[in-house]
């Protein structure tokens, strides 16, 4: 009697309660860290049932997403240091032309002089700032980025190509003119194998040299087979141009950068000249042309990175509300209603109570209780 009593009595009725509270602290510990983890509704994939197919689908869509605005993040500090040093020379080549109007008639060759020296000093500076790093590569050298545009900065203002270009002055004192003088330092200057990287100029024609800057261009992905384009090559022609490989001239590199660097060179070689030397008052208005000319391009290149930031900078918001949708699923499909996780928790928390109390009133119960 007493044997079946003990199994269809108290000891039955403590192990169906006790697998009761079982479930029920299973329970407790499932809602307790769903509010802890603001609603995630499990540890596991495992634990999310249906919704786990989609946790799978968005979780990579939400990483190359954010792969693709690191990407920008990149880009956007690359073109800024690049403004940055475009703002600066195009401040060289402006101050180029203002110093030559200065000496537009002058008969001083001592200021003469020191124009010609500014200029020397202004290329020297001109080639260091086109090897300007963003920290992790040189900003005017295009894909080739480890490697410097300009090969030796320092060499530059005495180098031969400099040297030889300041001498077609000479040519001036035979009767040669401004025009055939600028026409002799663009062949040099386009010949010039010393001054730039190979990787992103050509000695073999002007427009060999500007096809292979065009093509150095830097890209970036930022979507599915999206690409973005940006920065400047050194010895790129005019982004304002549609074609950079038919802008070349008698006088003119169609790189405005090798423009200004031929320019240059041929100031600094007017030392000694005033307004009494053969074809002087032809030559400053030839090189003024030419400065302003390449200054107007120089400027159309800081548009062009202006109007490539902007581009980027919409490409991120798209990004950004893209991910924000995508997030939103993700959290739909892993997490669940916060307020009914409360509700849940504490409807559990009741029960376990109320079972806890019923385990402890059984203890005390005695056969007459099961009678």
């Amino acid at each position: 009697m007493s044997t079946s009593i003990g199994q269809y009595g108290a000891s039955a009725a403590n192990l169906v309660l006790s697998a009761a509270v079982q479930e029920l602290t299973n329970a407790q510990t499932t809602l307790a860290w769903q509010t802890s983890s603001k609603g995630i509704t499990a540890e596991t994939f495992a634990g999310l049932g249906s919704s786990r197919t989609n946790v799978f689908e968005l979780t990579p869509k939400i990483t190359q997403v954010n792969a693709w605005q690191s990407n920008i993040t990149s880009a956007q500090n690359s073109l800024t240091v690049t403004a940055s040093a475009l703002k600066q020379i195009v401040s060289l080549a402006q101050s180029m032309a203002t110093n030559l109007l200065s000496i537009g008639g002058s008969s001083s060759t001592s200021a003469v002089n020191t124009v010609a020296t500014e200029a020397s000093s202004s290329l020297g500076q001109l080639a260091t700032v086109l090897n300007t790093s963003n920290g992790t590569g040189y900003v005017f050298a295009g894909q080739s980025s480890t490697e410097a545009p300009v090969a030796n900065p320092s060499s530059v203002t005495s180098g031969t190509t400099s040297t030889q270009i300041a001498d077609t002055l000479n040519s001036l004192t035979s009767g040669a003119s401004m025009v055939s003088v600028l026409q002799q330092a663009t062949v040099l200057m386009n010949g010039d194998s010393s001054i730039f990287s190979s990787t992103i100029s050509s000695p073999t024609s002007a427009a060999d040299s500007l096809a292979l800057a065009n093509s150095q261009q830097t890209s970036t992905i930022t979507g599915d087979s999206t690409a973005s384009h940006y920065g400047i090559v050194a010895t790129q022609g005019n982004p304002a141009d549609a074609n950079t490989t038919s802008t070349s001239s008698p006088i003119s590199t169609g790189s405005p950068i090798k423009d200004l660097m031929r320019d240059m060179m041929l100031v600094s070689g007017m030392q000694g000249m005033s307004s009494t030397s053969p074809g002087y008052s032809d030559m400053i208005t030839q090189l003024h042309t030419s400065l302003v000319n390449t200054t107007n391009q120089l400027i159309s290149m800081e548009t062009a990175v202006g109007a490539q930031q902007n581009a980027l900078s919409a490409r991120s918001t798209l990004l950004t509300n893209t991910a924000t949708a995508l997030q939103t699923q993700l959290d739909n499909a892993r997490t669940t209603d916060i307020g009914m996780v409360a509700i849940q928790s504490a409807n559990v928390q009741t029960s376990l109570k109320a079972s806890f109390m019923l385990i402890a009133n059984m203890k005390d119960m005695s056969l007459a209780n099961y009678l």
